[in-house]
C-alpha cells in the first residue's frame, strides 16, 4: 500500500472519531437556556406593594364543579369586598402585606415543562373553561394596580413532596408547585404569602365600634315571634345598669342571698365590644334609605320587597314597632349612643353560602337541609339612635347671694371683697368649661350616632351562635349563689378578730 493511501486512511479515521466525539458531547447551551430563569423573581417590575389596589383569588370546588371568587378592591375612595356586595373592608395594611409577600416570590426550582404534569401538580387554571377535568385545579391569585394593570398573576398548586426513595422518605419540602397562567413551566416555590380568603380576616373586627368601658345600660328583651299564629310572645325583660366603668352591675328582682354572675357580665361586655360576624347580606334599597334618615332607630318598610326581606330574615314590622324572632338587646353608652341589636332567624350554612348567602329561592327550598360542617348562626340587624340624657350633666353651680340676703355663713366675705370676686370668677369659668365640654360631648355623640347609622343601614349581618348567647343573657342563669369571699392576706387567726382582749375576764365574748 502506498504511503499516500495510508495517510488518507488515517485522516479519514481521525475525522470519523472526531465527529463521533462531537456527537457524544451534550448541548450545554440548550440546558443552560432551559434553566436560565431558576432563582429569578416572578415579577421583577413589581416593586411597590402599596401600588396594589386590587386582589382577586379564584378557587375551584370539584364537588360542585364551580369556581369561587374572593376579591378586595380600592373603589370610590374606600376599600371594599366586591365578591361580597362591596362590603367595607379593613384591607389597606393587610393587602400591602399580601402584595409584598407575592412580590418577593422567586422561581426557586424548576419542576416540569410538561402540560401533562399540571393536573398531578395541581396547577390547572381554575378559570380555564377548555379543560374538562375537575381535578388538579389550583388557586389563582391576581394583583392589579389602580389602572387595572396586572402586577402579579400566579396559580398555586399542591405541596412539593420528596420522593419515597429519597433520604428521609416521602415528606414535604416547604415548597408548592406554581405556574404563571398561559405558560407551561411549573416551578417549586417557597410560598409564604398570607393569602387568606376568609371574609372575617378582611373586615373590621369590632362591628359596633364599641368601647366596653362606656356601656352603662343593657336591656335584654326576650320576646319571640310565632309566625304560624301571627303572634308576639312576650318574654322576660332584663335591665342591667352600672354607674361607671368600675362599678358593679345591678338589676331588679335579685332575691336575698343571691348575686349576679360577674364573669357572665364581663363576657357580655367583651362580646359586645368584639361582636363577631361571619357573613353579610345587603338590604333592599328602599329599606336602606329609610334607615339612613331615621332618627329614632325604628324600621318602617314601605315596599313589598323591603317587607319580604325583613320577614325572611326573622324581623316582623307591626303597628307597635319591629319585633325580632329572638328578641332585642339594647345597649346604651355614656356617649349618648344607643344600639339596638335585633336577632332573627337561624342561619345554617358554610363557605360562601354563609359569608355572602346563596340564591334566596334555593336557600328557601333547601332550608330544612343542614349543610355538612355548618354551625348554628343567626341573622342580626343593628340600628342606632341618640339619647342626650345619657351624657352626665355638669354639676350645678351655686348662684351668688343677693346683696341684702343674709349669708348662711356669717364669716362669708363681702360681695366686693377681692378674694371673693376672684373665687366667683374662677367658679364661673369652671362652670363655663364644663358646659362647653358637655355641649361638645352632645355634638360628638350625635355625630357618632349618625356615622354608625350610615354604617349599619345597608346590611343584615350573620353572627355566630355563641356570640348571640354571650350577649342575650338570661335572668335565671345570671343569678347565682354568692361566691365565698377570699380572706385578706395577713388577717388574724380565728378568735383574734376585733380587739385583742387577751382573755380578760368579763370582756364581751368571754
Amino acid at each position: 500500500m502506498k504511503e499516500t493511501t495510508k495517510t488518507l486512511i488515517f485522516v479519514a479515521v481521525a475525522l470519523l472519531l472526531t465527529g463521533a466525539a462531537f456527537l457524544r458531547i451534550p448541548d450545554r447551551s440548550a440546558q443552560d437556556i432551559a434553566f436560565v430563569d431558576a432563582g429569578q423573581p416572578f415579577f421583577p417590575e413589581f416593586k411597590d406593594p402599596f401600588a396594589c389596589t386590587d386582589l382577586q383569588v379564584v378557587d375551584y370546588e370539584p364537588s360542585t364543579a364551580t369556581s369561587s371568587e374572593f376579591a378586595v378592591k380600592f373603589k370610590d375612595g374606600k376599600w371594599v369586598i366586591p365578591s361580597h356586595y362591596d362590603y367595607p373592608a379593613d384591607a389597606k395594611d393587610r393587602l400591602a402585606k399580601t402584595a409584598s409577600s407575592v412580590m418577593d416570590l422567586n422561581k426557586d426550582t424548576i419542576r416540569s415543562d410538561r402540560v401533562e404534569d399540571q393536573e398531578e401538580m395541581g396547577v390547572v387554571d381554575p378559570l380555564d373553561t377548555k379543560v374538562t377535568s375537575l381535578k388538579g385545579r389550583g388557586k389563582r391569585i391576581t394583583l392589579r394596580d389602580a389602572s387595572e394593570k396586572v402586577l402579579a398573576d400566579l396559580i398555586i398548586g399542591n405541596e412539593v413532596r420528596k420522593e419515597k426513595d429519597s433520604p428521609g422518605g416521602e415528606s414535604a419540602t416547604g415548597q408548592r408547585y406554581v405556574r404563571v397562567p398561559g405558560q407551561k413551566r411549573i416551578y417549586g416555590v417557597n410560598v409564604k404569602a398570607d393569602l387568606s380568603t376568609k371574609f372575617a380576616d378582611w373586615i373590621e373586627t369590632n362591628l359596633l365600634k364599641l368601647d366596653a368601658s362606656k356601656v352603662r345600660k343593657v336591656v335584654v328583651d326576650h320576646h319571640k315571634v310565632d309566625p304560624e299564629r301571627g303572634a308576639i310572645v312576650p318574654g322576660d325583660v332584663l335591665t342591667l345598669e352600672r354607674k361607671d366603668a368600675s362599678g358593679p352591675w345591678t338589676t331588679d328582682g335579685v332575691p336575698d342571698g343571691k348575686e349576679l354572675d360577674a364573669e357572665k357580665l364581663t363576657a357580655m361586655t367583651t362580646a359586645l365590644s368584639d361582636l363577631k360576624i361571619v357573613g353579610v347580606r345587603p338590604k333592599p334599597d328602599g329599606l336602606s334609605r329609610e334607615l339612613k334618615v331615621a332618627t329614632d332607630g325604628e324600621v318602617k318598610p314601605t315596599t313589598r320587597q323591603a317587607l319580604s326581606s325583613l320577614v325572611t330574615k326573622g324581623f316582623y314590622p307591626t303597628a307597635k314597632g319591629l319585633y325580632s324572632n329572638q328578641g332585642d338587646v339594647i345597649v346604651s353608652t355614656d356617649e349618648g349612643v344607643v344600639y339596638t341589636l335585633r336577632y332573627g332567624e337561624i342561619v345554617l350554612a358554610s363557605g360562601l353560602d354563609l359569608t355572602k348567602g346563596a340564591d334566596e329561592a334555593a336557600a328557601e327550598k333547601d332550608k330544612a337541609k343542614q349543610p355538612e360542617g355548618a354551625a348554628e348562626n343567626r341573622y342580626l340587624m343593628v340600628t342606632v339612635s341618640f339619647d342626650p340624657s345619657l351624657i352626665p350633666q355638669p354639676a350645678p353651680t351655686e348662684e351668688p347671694k343677693a346683696p341684702l340676703t343674709l349669708p348662711e355663713d356669717p364669716f362669708q366675705k363681702a360681695p366686693d371683697d377681692p378674694k371673693r370676686i376672684a373665687e366667683e370668677k374662677e367658679a364661673k369659668e369652671k362652670a363655663d368649661r364644663e358646659k362647653a365640654d358637655h355641649d361638645r360631648k352632645i355634638a360628638d355623640g350625635q355625630k357618632r350616632a349618625n356615622e354608625l347609622t350610615e354604617r349599619f343601614a345597608g346590611w343584615y349581618y350573620v353572627t355566630p351562635g355563641d356570640s348571640f348567647k354571650a350577649v342575650s343573657l338570661n335572668r335565671d342563669t345570671l343569678i347565682q349563689d354568692p361566691k365565698p369571699k377570699t380572706a385578706a392576706p395577713g388577717g388574724m387567726p380565728p378568735g383574734m378578730g376585733g380587739f385583742p382582749h387577751q382573755g380578760i375576764p368579763g370582756f364581751p365574748g368571754q
